[in-house]
């Protein structure tokens, strides 16, 4: 076990070293794609009235505004740098990590419906960290707090400190605000700040990683430990963060599917006629 500052790793496992060194980053990580319902999603903003419309890539690289649609991972970076010029575009960066999240097969942490980002105004008074339109300006000013990942999340989840303006972004869990800050982070200069997830939380408690027993109990300080983690993970395996958060993703997957299939010959077995 290594230590990541005051805080154990649990040790790199060989499986995840040599899966991580044997792929190709590039084509791993940025061509990382779902494929996304256009006319699902801008049906349901629009009856949100929220001002706002994805486009996707087509089959052939093209762009699409409707049908289906192809969202990589290497959109949402490109969305993130144009995130740092307006809030307006942060918010469109948010939705597309919502939407590639939510498509993702091997992803969750976006709940059912359509996110609303919005803050609500009660009795017609908006306070002064809230645009126009309902969105918290924090969404927009985490692009200058991309070296504190901790005070990034806490601004996202939590809104600023007390007797700063500030308000949190409704309907933002873990999964999607890590992964909008990565979004961000890859846009900017920051490719240690990565995506968390359920399953990959549980491939770092299966590893032996003793900071929390279940994705419900993460905290923006634990966040920064993860972080921490999975970059001790990747200058050991000489690769890059991102990838290896898709092993811990993929390796739980993998595990999980053993247990159901030797669940199911269990069961076949038991079934035959003696």
């Amino acid at each position: 076990m290594t230590m990541t500052g005051p805080h154990p790793a649990p040790a790199l496992p060989a499986a995840c070293r040599d899966w991580c060194r044997a792929q190709p980053p590039a084509l791993l990580v940025a061509d990382e794609y779902v494929e996304i319902d256009l006319d699902r999603w801008n049906l349901r903003l629009a009856e949100k009235s929220i001002d706002l419309r994805l486009v996707a890539g087509g089959p052939d690289g093209g762009r699409v505004e409707s049908g289906s649609g192809y969202l990589r991972r290497s959109d949402l970076w490109a969305a993130g740098r144009r995130a740092r010029g307006s809030l307006e575009e942060s918010v469109v960066t948010l939705y597309m990590c919502a939407a590639w999240l939510s498509g993702h097969p091997l992803r969750s942490g976006v709940r059912r419906g359509l996110p609303d980002f919005r803050v609500a105004d009660r009795g017609g008074h908006r306070r002064e960290s809230v645009s126009s339109h309902g969105y918290p300006l924090v969404l927009h000013e985490v692009v200058d707090w991309l070296d504190a990942p901790t005070e990034a999340m806490n601004l996202l989840r939590h809104g600023a400190p007390s007797g700063r303006p500030g308000r949190d972004v409704p309907d933002l869990g873990y999964p999607l605000a890590s992964l909008y800050l990565s979004s961000l982070g890859m846009a900017w200069g920051a490719p240690e700040i990565v995506p968390v997830d359920p399953a990959g939380i549980g491939t770092l408690i299966h590893a032996g990683w003793t900071e929390i027993d279940s994705a419900s109990r993460l905290t923006s300080r634990r966040y920064q430990h993860y972080l921490d983690v999975i970059a001790t993970w990747a200058h050991e395996a000489a690769v890059d963060p991102l990838v290896v958060e898709i092993w811990l993703v993929q390796n739980w997957h993998d595990r999980r599917e053993l247990v159901v299939s030797d669940v199911s010959a269990r069961a076949h077995r038991g079934s035959r006629p003696r």
